[in-house]
């Protein structure tokens, strides 16, 4: 058994609690909040045993005995202070996306993981999407060909964070995405934003990045969309691979189009499309049972490295500096 603190009742908190709460492989020893009405709510509404302790003060988890692991689903401002302070307590830790608000805290934290031989698991939740396993097979094996250009739509009118802006809460899904895929990191990126609600953080983004092999991704990200949107394609050669979130019976679908390029003007004279069948999944389940693999084993993917997400952190770095500087293309630093 892996015994387990979940910091932070909101949200996310929320979905850990349920997963962990019963797991077979878990004990929940504490659930910890600022919120003690918060905590009463969870208390209530998930039904949480005497034996789980609900703290208020986050350094009192330090207290338990026999303790494993950490999740910390705070806001991510918060998350170097607490996650430097489990891994110095020998915890291994689970952390929200994005892992730090900078990458300098971020390197430092996968540094001191690795120093201390912990498991410092970060949640790029579509990585452990079994949808986004089946894209990322369809390529390697060459479905769509040559890949060509890619983009994506990820917008809603909730959740709207006070902690980082639209692009640290959504784009970096995307991006997590095109990475994963393409096995490469934009090389350069450039980036439009707006603020349109009454707070200070941009809430609309249009983003451009470009990778070693010619890729480009375009990837929108909006707060103010009643439309939800989760949408990616990936454009090849031969076809397309798209990855429709809100399509629930057949969100990964492979389009082809018979384009005849030897006849001037060209035609196209058919589409064919295949949905691709899928198992329901709760991929936080998923990534869940491999945070809890990680321990055991001390191996973890590499999409779940603090490595991986210092990379995901230069990049939204960069696409700050662009902001700042009218759209500028920026050159992404990964020293």
């Amino acid at each position: 058994m892996i015994n387990i603190a979940i910091l932070g009742a909101g949200r996310w908190g929320s979905h850990f609690v349920k997963i962990f709460l019963n797991h077979s492989y878990v004990n929940l020893k504490a659930v910890c909040d600022s919120s003690q009405e918060r905590l009463n709510f969870f208390q209530e509404k998930y039904q949480i045993p005497q034996t789980v302790k609900l703290l208020t003060n986050w350094q009192e988890i330090s207290n338990i005995k026999e303790l494993d692991a950490v999740i910390i689903t705070t806001p991510a401002t918060s998350h170097y202070n607490l996650i430097k302070y489990f891994l110095d307590k020998n915890y291994h830790a689970l952390a929200e996306k994005p892992l730090t608000i900078n990458s300098s805290n971020a390197k430092e934290l996968t540094d001191l993981a690795n120093k201390n031989n912990l498991i410092l698991f970060v949640d790029h939740t579509y990585l452990f999407n079994p949808l986004i396993e089946e894209l990322n097979h369809k390529i390697q094996k060459g479905d769509i060909g040559d890949l060509k250009y890619g983009y994506a739509s990820r917008t809603h009118a909730d959740a709207i964070r006070g902690d980082v802006n639209v692009i640290w809460d959504l784009a970096i899904h995307d991006i997590s995405i095109f990475n994963y895929v393409l096995g490469e990191k934009p090389f350069q990126v450039r980036a439009e934003g707006q603020n349109f609600l009454s707070h200070n953080l941009i809430d609309v983004a249009w983003l451009k990045l470009f990778y070693p092999s010619g890729f480009v991704a375009t990837i929108h990200v909006s707060w103010l969309n009643a439309d939800k949107q989760r949408k990616l394609t990936i454009v090849g050669e031969k076809g397309s691979l798209v990855f429709d979130e809100m399509m629930s019976s057949s969100p990964l679908t492979l389009h082809r189009a018979n384009i005849h390029q030897d006849v001037s003007p060209m035609m196209v004279d058919g589409y064919d499309i295949e949905n691709i069948d899928f198992t329901p999944f709760n991929t936080l389940q998923l990534m869940g049972d491999r945070f809890l693999s990680a321990i055991k084993t001390n191996h973890q993917p590499r999409i779940s490295t603090g490595e991986f997400a210092t990379e995901l952190i230069q990049i939204l770095e960069a696409l700050d500096t662009s902001l700042k500087n009218n759209s500028a293309m920026v050159s992404v630093n990964y020293g």
